[in-house]
């Protein structure tokens, strides 16, 4: 048998479906051999950026164009989460724009095609020096703009999370060297990380169905989080994360 493996990478005739095959690395996955949420997460980020890099606007030229983009909320729906060694196929599209935030979708497919993953999830576009936010047409200057809504895959609705109160505080987490991304920006998929290990143990083998996060204020290098979480009813969890008073992220998850 080969050390190399063929995966292959291509567009629908729309010009805005993005398909990635692959196959779940061992780093990727967690004891129960699932891939973990973290890193689903990342996964999320690296292809929409890898479509948005073939459609004409890598990260560098934005940069050099003084444009920051970032995701604000997401939600997805787990049919069954990815095992150690499967070979599948990462879909994701760039859905009819707002005026102030970019939609896209997601799904996950096994090797016979059946759905493993679907979401979506809302970006934005700011200033890089002023972190002013920008409307979605700054954009349409560079690449094409898709402008033909999308069919929307199964997942919770990705909007606002309302903060529980009387939360208990289950932890704290501090933004280190090894959380930034190469904008020097918190990773998004970290505040995943954080939410997992704060949850209690009885859920660490209980298969996540749906996950939804609302991001507000990012964390910075040096800045702690104070974790917070209740139960919003059974098998239901919403985790908050603050600093300084301030709500970070806001995520709800069912088993």
């Amino acid at each position: 048998m080969g050390l190399t493996e063929n995966f292959n990478r291509w567009y629908d005739e729309d010009g805005f479906t993005f398909h990635a095959e692959m196959r779940v690395p061992f780093t990727q996955c967690g004891p129960d051999g699932k891939m973990m949420l973290f890193d689903f997460l990342r996964l999320t980020t690296d292809l929409s950026t890898e479509d948005i890099r073939l459609r004409g606007t890598p990260i560098e030229f934005l940069n050099q164009h003084n444009i920051a983009r970032f995701v604000v909320r997401s939600a997805f729906h787990f049919y069954q989460m990815p095992k150690l060694d499967d070979r599948i196929e990462f879909i994701t599209a760039e859905d009819k724009s707002d005026s102030f935030q970019f939609n896209r979708i997601y799904k996950v497919l096994d090797s016979e095609g059946n759905p493993l993953i679907s979401g979506v999830s809302k970006w934005m576009i700011t200033a890089f020096d002023t972190r002013k936010i920008l409307p979605t047409k700054a954009i349409e200057k560079f690449r094409k703009l898709n402008t033909v809504p999308l069919e929307k895959p199964e997942t919770l609705h990705c909007g606002k999370i309302i903060e529980p109160e009387n939360m208990e505080k289950v932890g704290e987490e501090t933004i280190r060297r090894s959380h930034l991304d190469s904008n020097n920006h918190t990773d998004n998929a970290y505040y995943a990380a954080f939410i997992i290990n704060s949850l209690p143990d009885e859920f660490a083998t209980k298969p996540l169905i749906d996950f939804r996060i609302n991001y507000s204020k990012e964390a910075l290098y040096g800045e702690t989080l104070e974790l917070f979480m209740t139960k919003s009813a059974e098998n239901r969890i919403i985790v908050v994360g603050k600093k300084q008073d301030e709500v970070s992220f806001i995520s709800e998850l069912s088993f």
